[in-house]
């Protein structure tokens, strides 16, 4: 009983705290140029916040993939590094198939950044890429529709971004978990402690040791080196905010102090704002050295998929009648239970990183693909059924 009165007491919090906020966008400048970039690559200010992006132009019509990385990760590990093979990654793969492609990384304490952001919030994340996203879709004059892929903790943006894509005039269509964790404060056990390092950003030196198992597994998958190790610790890897480990701690930074509060991270998630989700799909691997993501992903994100389309298409339509012819209503209840038999969710061969190294890389796109015709099926099948429903 305890547990249920906080929940509703998060839920209210969470709405109360959110909904006093209007949902602004952010404003993106240039900034001079980083002796740190890799070719093609920009810094750009957002609201005074840096964030290194990547961009690749595809066809103008298509929607523009979105890569976000998880967490102490920057984007490159989506589109390489000079002297690397492009086809290892997937920026190459989804420009194969005619897709504009953004990596946009969040402030970490890597050395390309010119300072840290200790304060920064999932809610400023999810900002942060929708304000980039507008940047290069109004730069390149793309169509508006956005794919967001979010890989490991880059989960956590969900909500977030599809909030502040609405409010900077972008249709994010689709979510896309690449072995992702939903907007669920504390859904994980951290392994091992995370705690402050001196540029008041958080840092876990066990998760490094857990990062090189996995890429040296691809890498061994792949028949050869993606990214050197002591390149990928240099270029990669950095200390992140701490809010950025919500689902692992719940903790938020305040006055140099990382401080623990369910209440706040529940709103900067938006982890109970389920009518207020993207549509989402999951891409998960098969190994062991991965089991959480391989046993859970399904599940733990079958719970936006479904109250995606319950909220948004069904129950308005059942709100009218309850009048409902009995084929229509077992019409309905099948195709609902068709969403969460796994129709919406796919696997690729390899660990947390399986989308990296050609092997994955190319086979994630086609899954992504895949996954994109069925949700527009699934989409057409659930409202021709709605339409049906309230029909004498």
């Amino acid at each position: 009983m305890r547990l249920y009165i906080k929940v509703l007491y998060a839920f209210f919090f969470s709405l109360v705290s959110l909904g006093a906020q209007a949902v602004q966008s952010w404003t993106v400048e240039n900034t001079k140029v980083n002796a740190h970039l890799y070719p093609g690559e920009e810094m750009l200010l957002t609201n005074g916040i840096e964030t290194l992006n990547y961009f690749k132009a595809g066809d103008p019509q298509k929607p523009l993939v979105i890569f976000v990385p998880g967490g102490f990760h920057l984007a490159r590990v989506a589109y390489g590094y000079p002297g690397g093979d492009k086809k290892d990654f997937l920026a190459y793969w989804f420009g194969q198939k005619g897709f504009s492609f953004l990596g946009a990384s969040y402030p970490t304490g890597n050395k390309v950044y010119s300072k840290v952001y200790p304060g920064f919030s999932i809610r400023d994340w999810g900002r942060q890429v929708a304000a980039v996203a507008k940047h290069y879709v109004d730069k390149h004059g793309l169509s508006g529709e956005i794919i967001v892929l979010g890989w490991s903790a880059g989960g956590q943006i969900t909500q977030s971004v599809y909030e502040a894509s609405q409010a900077a005039g972008l249709d994010m269509s689709l979510y896309v978990s690449i072995a992702s964790t939903p907007p669920i404060p504390l859904l994980l056990a951290a392994p091992g402690a995370i705690s402050k390092s001196k540029n008041g950003l958080s840092k876990a030196p066990q998760f490094y040791e857990l990062f090189k198992r996995y890429v040296t597994a691809q890498n061994e998958m792949n028949g050869h080196v993606i990214i050197p190790w002591e390149t990928f610790e240099s270029d990669v890897l950095g200390e992140i905010p701490v809010a950025l480990n919500a689902i692992m701690i719940a903790s938020r930074y305040e006055n140099g102090d990382f401080v623990q509060d369910l209440d706040w991270a529940i709103a900067d998630t938006g982890a109970l704002k389920v009518n207020d989700f993207p549509m989402v799909v999951t891409i998960s691997g098969n190994k062991v050295l991965d089991n959480d993501h391989a046993l859970t992903d399904r599940g733990n994100w079958g719970l936006y998929q479904v109250q995606h389309l319950y909220r948004n298409i069904v129950l308005p339509a059942l709100s009218k009648s309850e009048e409902i012819a009995p084929e229509n209503w077992q019409n309905l209840m099948d195709q609902l239970s068709y969403t969460t038999s796994g129709a919406l969710n796919a696997r690729v061969p390899g660990n947390h990183f399986f989308w990296y190294g050609e092997v994955g890389a190319r086979e994630t796109v086609t899954q992504v693909e895949m996954l994109r015709l069925r949700v527009e099926n699934v989409l057409s099948s659930i409202e021709a059924s709605v339409a049906k429903l309230n029909t004498p």
